[in-house]
């Protein structure tokens, strides 16, 4: 008799275990790589939270809030802008005007660019101060992990690709997947990145510089291994053929913001990329 009534308890502690051991679904992830020319303006948003990595040209900056309010986000709760160039700092200052911004996190370095001058007065105005990044930073974006890495700084003298080679690298992770968006490194960035531990494969390339060939990107390519890849690109500049290749020997499948809004959504376990065409 005590065996059959001991029976149903182990039945239900067997449930109860398992239901406590099987993984829990993160919230949904949804990405825009925006459609605004040569330049970088994106947006993730997971769990409520609202993060912008770049923020295009001046004139995007109009653009970027318009498409924020229509996603309904009154807040961006993290800021990254990965390096001082005018296609990716431009529109920060009219981001930081109209919509309430938390984190902003920046490279450690000086720029006379006219557009890191505005970016920098306009946090003045608004009595905010960035993170000037010397080691990585993690942080969350709702159930997502971000993984945030700056350059150890080591430009050689003359470099015309500086800016680019202090890029931000930031890497996003939602359940099982990772999404890298590589701001404009270049072979001297990449090689550094490469050599540490976060470079691991991941499921979605933001590919850096535009898609402009250049020496780091076949280590780049092969090591990280995306299955999706998307270049910041416009009519007028699109992604070099040398790429193009690289991307398509590798297996990946890549779409060019020069052709619309890339959108991507996540639950943790796969992606679904679209394309906005005719924009």
């Amino acid at each position: 008799m005590l065996r059959k009534a001991l029976l149903p308890f182990a039945v239900l502690l067997l449930l109860l275990t398992g239901a406590q051991a099987a993984p829990e679904q993160p919230e949904p992830l949804d990405l825009t790589l925006l459609r605004v020319g040569k330049a970088d303006a994106i947006v993730a948003r997971c769990g409520g939270e609202c993060l912008v990595i770049d923020t295009g040209e001046e004139d995007d900056g109009a653009d970027l809030v318009r498409f924020l309010r229509r996603q309904g986000a009154e807040r961006v709760d993290v800021l990254i802008i990965t390096h001082f160039d005018k296609d990716h700092v431009g529109g920060a200052a009219r981001l930081l005007e109209q919509l309430e911004v938390g984190r902003i996190l920046t490279p450690d370095y000086e720029s006379e660019n006219p557009a890191c001058a505005a970016f920098f007065e306009a946090l003045e105005r608004c009595h905010l101060a960035p993170e000037r990044l010397r080691e990585s930073v993690s942080l969350s974006l709702g159930s997502a992990g971000l993984l945030v890495e700056p350059s150890a700084g080591c430009v050689p003298a003359g470099d015309g690709g500086q800016d680019n080679n202090l890029s931000l690298i930031t890497t996003l992770t939602h359940g099982d997947l990772r999404l890298v968006f590589a701001g404009d490194a270049e072979k001297q960035r990449i090689r550094e990145w490469l050599a540490g531990d976060s470079a691991q494969p991941c499921d979605f390339l933001k590919v850096p510089h535009h898609g402009v060939y250049g020496a780091g990107l076949r280590e780049l390519f092969s090591q990280l291994d995306p299955a999706y890849a998307v270049i910041c690109s416009s009519e007028k500049n699109p992604a070099d053929e040398k790429t193009l290749a690289l991307l398509e020997k590798q297996g990946a499948q890549v779409f060019q913001t020069r052709d619309g809004d890339v959108w991507v959504a996540s639950d943790g376990r796969s992606l679904c990329v679209r394309q906005e065409t005719g924009q």
